[in-house]
């Protein structure tokens, strides 16, 4: 493993390690002041703005990163692909806002809660501002590290500060966005001082062709989001606040216990991406050393997570939190499902060329959870949206190996040439 690849993983290592602690110091104390209807609505506007997050990124954390990826030592390429990209988000940024009021307008669930999905919208300004996608090109993923662990250190204190009663919902949902608006700063001061980029003016053709270029992956990342996201959005409308508030604190926790996976996955996409044009075998090593690393730590996680359901509900949420337990051990498989899936998907179709069959696959999953997800919540509520995730996320994993099987796409043995590809 190449000195950059380790210094990307500790960094994100590091990066992960603070968002495990991080929320042990303020989720549980959120959960006792907002209680779970309260708490729910918190969860079901990150929820609703969630979507416009998903319209801003575009897909370009995978498509922007693979080009940059690709002409990292060309700081001018790297600017024209910067100045592209951010101002295609920015273009994207403006018409969300416009969607959120005008569906707030429209849907009186949504018009209700106006307020806390305002404090919510800041994410999108600081998803415009947050590059990660050039960082991760780059593989300079400590600049991701310092950014966005120095705006979540600043913003700590304020949530003990201002949130004391469930009336504060809407100061709550604003520190958290606010965190990421901080991180954007952060990076840009980075991005200058280091002139990672040169300025440049993009041509509405250049912001057309990043449009273009990150389509497939969008599709592909709208297509998760019609079974992560959209559980939450379903629930809301049909279970209430208090389900919500069951369904989503569990599934924080399952991502508490899948946190290690994410700086090895997004450090490894980068050179993986670039391996496949230069080296094959290395690109496949590499995907192997994922496959039994990531893979044994993610089926402990979920082992874990089972096993330790009720006690972890018990010691983080408190009184009140008790349909949550359940919940959690519907989702304890997710961890080790979604890794593999991250090894299939991302990590070896997305570098061999097989977007389009990618966004095949978690559209018709997405379409799958959306056909089982509203009878289940109206039977079961919050575990209903547990069990619907959860066979989701099966789909896609078990579809991702059936059609790399298919193509005879030999990804664990020793050796693989280009005919053979």
């Amino acid at each position: 493993m190449a000195s950059p690849l380790r210094q990307n993983i500790v960094a994100l290592a590091i990066l992960q390690a603070a968002n495990l602690l991080l929320p042990l110091a303020t989720v549980p104390y959120l959960l006792r002041v907002l209680r779970p209807g309260h708490f729910g609505a918190y969860v079901f506007a990150q929820a609703v703005v969630g979507y416009l997050v998903l319209l801003t990124e575009y897909g370009f954390n995978w498509s922007s990163t693979a080009h940059v990826a690709r002409v990292q030592y060309d700081r001018y390429a790297v600017s024209k692909i910067f100045w592209a990209t951010q101002g295609a988000k920015a273009l994207i940024a403006v018409v969300c806002l416009v969607i959120l009021i005008l569906a707030a307008f429209f849907v009186a669930r949504l018009r209700e809660m106006l307020p806390v999905l305002l404090a919510t919208y800041p994410v999108v300004i600081g998803t415009v501002l947050f590059p990660q996608w050039l960082f991760q090109g780059l593989e300079r993923m400590t600049f991701t590290t310092v950014s966005l662990l120095s705006a979540r250190l600043l913003l700590l204190p304020l949530t003990f500060i201002l949130v004391r009663s469930s009336a504060d919902t809407w100061i709550a949902s604003l520190i958290s966005s606010m965190s990421v608006v901080v991180a954007g700063i952060v990076a840009s001061i980075l991005i200058a001082k280091k002139r990672l980029i040169i300025p440049l003016m993009p041509s509405m053709a250049d912001i057309i062709g990043a449009l273009r270029d990150g389509w497939h992956t969008f599709i592909s990342t709208a297509a998760i989001s019609l079974y992560t996201t959209t559980n939450s959005v379903v629930l809301g409308f049909i279970a209430g606040n208090a389900a919500v508030g069951y369904f989503g604190v569990a599934d924080k926790i399952r991502n508490v216990a899948q946190a290690p996976l994410v700086p090895i996955a997004n450090a490894i996409y980068p050179r993986v991406t670039a391996l496949f044009s230069e080296d094959s075998d290395k690109a496949f090593a590499l995907v192997r050393k994922m496959f039994y690393l990531a893979g044994a730590a993610m089926l402990l996680a979920s082992v874990g997570l089972w096993a330790s359901a009720e006690l972890i509900v018990r010691i983080v949420m408190g009184h009140g939190y008790e349909p949550a337990v359940i919940v959690l051990k519907w989702m304890a498989p997710l961890p080790l499902l979604i890794c593999l899936s991250n090894i299939l998907g991302v990590q070896l179709m997305l570098p061999l060329g097989m977007k389009k069959k990618v966004s095949e696959i978690l559209i018709v999953s997405g379409l799958f959870n959306l056909a089982v997800l509203v009878p289940l919540v109206f039977i079961y509520a919050a575990q209903g949206a547990a069990m619907s995730a959860l066979a989701t996320e099966f789909l896609v994993t078990a579809s991702m190996a059936f059609h790399l099987i298919k193509c005879k796409i030999p990804a664990f043995q020793t050796r693989m040439h280009r005919d053979e590809i």
